[in-house]
């Protein structure tokens, strides 16, 4: 990457309080919520950006000048995953294998990197499976490993990603049970893997982050899905059942999508020049969920009733159309008992995971989800 790209220019100093809750405090060093404002006092659409996170997105958008939306699905798909310009380099791990796991219609793509140090000989590692971005239509291992081999040896576990079937080839349930048959596929062959599948977590950042939760939920609840038959017609519509697997040991959302409405301030309020944007958004649910079945608390999580989920990490983007929802989320978490670790970072765009090698806060949001974890799995 050039150093010399104004990509490169440092974030906004970080919002802080005079007393911070420490479940907030706990985070990276400027990921802090910020004090609540009033309506006159809340920034809107770009003025809500950090100087670096608006130059990143116009160099996002000199780069790719034709929003994902608005491209044949196979091109916005690699689109997508070119992300190598504006993450840090891949950190070495001590082993990755690709392989696959079975699920209900397909063989889902699984890439595991074991940490640098990581000695599953003496003692079984604990995992996370992480669950990549991207509207349920883009995202795969590629756009996740460089922050998958960070968070691996930060944590010093092993990090798997999955690459569920993508909407609208493959709507509402089919990513979610790919999910669920490789969360199992893990802790069923977690001894052959080194692994504890009494200590694996589930990860994902947007979309992502929306089946990470429907999956704890699921296997919470042992759900029973059916199975619609594809427009090619490969199968017949089908019941099966959410698999019986340990439960999630934590979770960690990364601003996850959360509620089909779409009518929160905050797309009023940053549903353009942003990012992602509310017709981006929308196209999104369109795809995969495109009826009354975007409504279900497995596709709306924020919906779902929450009791009995696992410690919990969120982070929010300050200036993400998602970003009431998420916060909205937090609330109801705790409201449900559930321990919540909160990071909020203002002035910045959604999808700043994988920015981490032009925008201070997703170095820090990756280091800090890999320090998190590390405890999280390891307590």
């Amino acid at each position: 990457m050039n150093a010399a790209h104004p990509v490169n220019a440092a974030g906004s100093a970080p919002a802080t309080e005079d007393a911070p809750d420490p479940a907030h405090a706990a985070g990276p060093a400027h990921a802090a919520r910020p004090a609540p404002a009033t309506e006159d006092a809340r920034l809107t659409g770009t003025a809500a950006l950090s100087p670096a996170a608006l130059a990143y997105l116009q160099e996002t958008a000199r780069r790719t000048p034709v929003p994902t939306d608005r491209l044949p699905l196979q091109q916005a798909r690699a689109q997508a995953s070119a992300a190598e310009w504006k993450q840090r380099p891949p950190q070495p791990v001590a082993r990755t294998l690709d392989t696959f796991a079975p699920s209900p219609t397909a063989e889902v793509p699984l890439r595991i990197h074991w940490p640098l140090g990581g000695e599953p000989e003496a003692a079984p590692l604990p995992a996370l499976l992480m669950l990549p971005g991207g509207g349920w239509v883009t995202g795969n291992a590629d756009l996740a490993d460089s922050a998958s081999r960070a968070i691996a040896n930060a944590a010093g576990c092993a990090v798997v990603i999955a690459t569920p079937q993508k909407a609208p080839e493959h709507p509402f349930p089919v990513p979610l049970t790919d999910c669920l048959a490789a969360y199992a596929w893990v802790t069923e062959h977690a001894a052959g893997l080194g692994l504890d599948p009494l200590r694996v977590g589930l990860a994902g950042d947007s979309a992502g982050g929306n089946l990470a939760l429907a999956t704890a939920l699921a296997l919470r609840d042992r759900t029973e899905f059916e199975i619609p038959a594809p427009a090619a017609g490969t199968h017949a519509p089908f019941s099966w059942a959410a698999p019986e697997a340990p439960s999630p040991a934590a979770l960690a959302l990364v601003y996850p999508v959360t509620d089909a409405g779409q009518d929160t301030a905050s797309y009023a309020d940053f549903g353009a020049g942003c990012g992602l944007t509310a017709e981006r958004m929308a196209f999104y649910w369109d795809c995969y969920a495109p009826g009354e079945e975007r409504r279900s608390p497995l596709a709306s999580v924020g919906r779902a009733e929450l009791g009995g989920l696992p410690p919990t990490l969120l982070a929010t983007a300050g200036a993400d159309v998602l970003r009431d929802e998420d916060l909205a989320l937090a609330d109801r978490l705790r409201a449900a008992g559930v321990p919540v670790t909160q990071w909020d970072f203002p002035g910045t765009p959604h999808g700043f995971l994988h920015a981490d090698g032009v925008l201070r806060e997703g170095a820090d949001l990756v280091d800090g989800i890999g320090a998190w974890a590390g405890e999280a799995l390891r307590g």
